[in-house]
Formats: structure tokens, C-alpha cells, sequence
């Protein structure tokens, strides 16, 4: 049986990009020291997009971002062509490279799960209606996007607010009853 957590998105705590140049939320992080240089474990944080510029670099990390809101928002991704990226997309790159984002004026947001590649790996995927996953992780996030959203765990519903989280640890089966979800899993 999973052990069931709520955070809701008035809970997240806000703080400043590693770089200075924008603002993140802080939904869950696990910041046991290791021997690499990766200033955590994992990470899920929810980013405020308000314009182009650069990504913190930190090393020894990967991430997965997956776009909330934006318009015509594209990566560069150390050196590469740009990337465009659509609403509730997924784009998973080494945190460590330099990585930057273009935008149309206005504002966006963004989820990134970001974990130390050599203590952890990490796994994305958005859900809609319907859509049943056996959860195996040792710990997974679902957190509703685009409006509230309803999930059963283990046949027991959980209503979200939008951008509210549910922590899962010790696996089980989930099914999106209603909405569209993101779920991260950090092994």
C-alpha cells in the first residue's frame, strides 16, 4: 500500500534560480550529500519563465522539463539547433551543459525533475483520463496540470487542485479518474 502525502501548490516554497535569473518553486527535494558534486539527490521544482536567457548549470545532474505555459518556447541545448517545445511535452537533457531558452514576450512556467546521475535516475510521463500505471519507484510525484485532477492510488480517490502534488512513496497502481496529470518516478 502507498503511502500517500498532499502538497499543494501554496506550500511550495519559492527561491531564486542558482543564476539569479528567475524564480523556481520547490515542490520536493532530497538533498542527501553524496560524493559527486550534484548539490542533491533529486529535485521537482516548478519554474516562472519570464523571458530568454540561460539555465543554472549544475553539475553531475540530469533533468527532465516538461512546459506548463509559454508561447514558441524553444532550447538550446549545448550548442544544438533549438528545440521547440509544446504545452505538457517532456524534453530530458544534462543539466550540466550550457542550456538556453527562447520565448515569446510574455510569461510561461515550467516543470523540471532533476536528479544526481550517479546516485539516482529519473522518469516523466503525462497522463490523461484513463490512463492506469503501476508505480514500481521508489518514490513518484503526481501533480495536476491544466485545471484539477482526480486520481485513484490503490482504488482510494485523491482530488488535486491545479499544480497540487500527491507524494507516493512504496509504489502502487494509479489511474487518472479525471484531468490530465504529470507523474514523476526518481529510483
Amino acid at each position: 500500500m502507498a503511502l500517500i502525502t498532499h502538497l499543494p501548490a501554496s506550500g511550495y516554497t519559492a527561491m531564486p534560480w542558482r543564476n539569479g535569473a528567475g524564480t523556481t518553486h520547490e515542490i520536493a527535494i532530497d538533498d542527501t550529500p553524496g560524493t559527486s558534486a550534484a548539490p542533491f539527490r533529486w529535485r521537482l521544482s516548478m519554474a516562472d519563465l519570464a523571458g530568454d536567457g540561460p539555465f543554472s548549470e549544475i553539475a553531475d545532474v540530469d533533468r527532465i522539463l516538461v512546459l506548463l505555459a509559454g508561447d514558441d518556447v524553444e532550447l538550446t541545448i549545448d550548442g544544438a539547433a533549438p528545440v521547440p517545445l509544446g504545452r505538457h511535452e517532456a524534453i530530458a537533457f544534462p543539466g550540466d551543459v550550457p542550456t538556453s531558452l527562447t520565448m515569446a514576450p510574455g510569461a510561461g512556467r515550467d516543470l523540471n525533475l532533476m536528479w544526481d546521475r550517479t546516485r539516482a535516475t529519473g522518469a516523466v510521463e503525462v497522463l490523461q483520463i484513463g490512463d492506469e500505471v503501476r508505480i514500481d519507484a521508489q518514490i513518484a510525484f503526481a501533480i495536476a496540470l491544466g485545471g484539477s485532477a482526480t486520481v485513484a492510488i490503490d482504488d482510494e480517490e485523491h482530488v488535486l487542485g491545479e499544480q497540487d502534488a500527491l507524494q507516493l512513496d512504496a509504489g502502487g497502481v494509479l489511474t487518472v479518474v479525471d484531468g490530465e496529470l504529470y507523474l514523476a518516478s526518481i529510483d
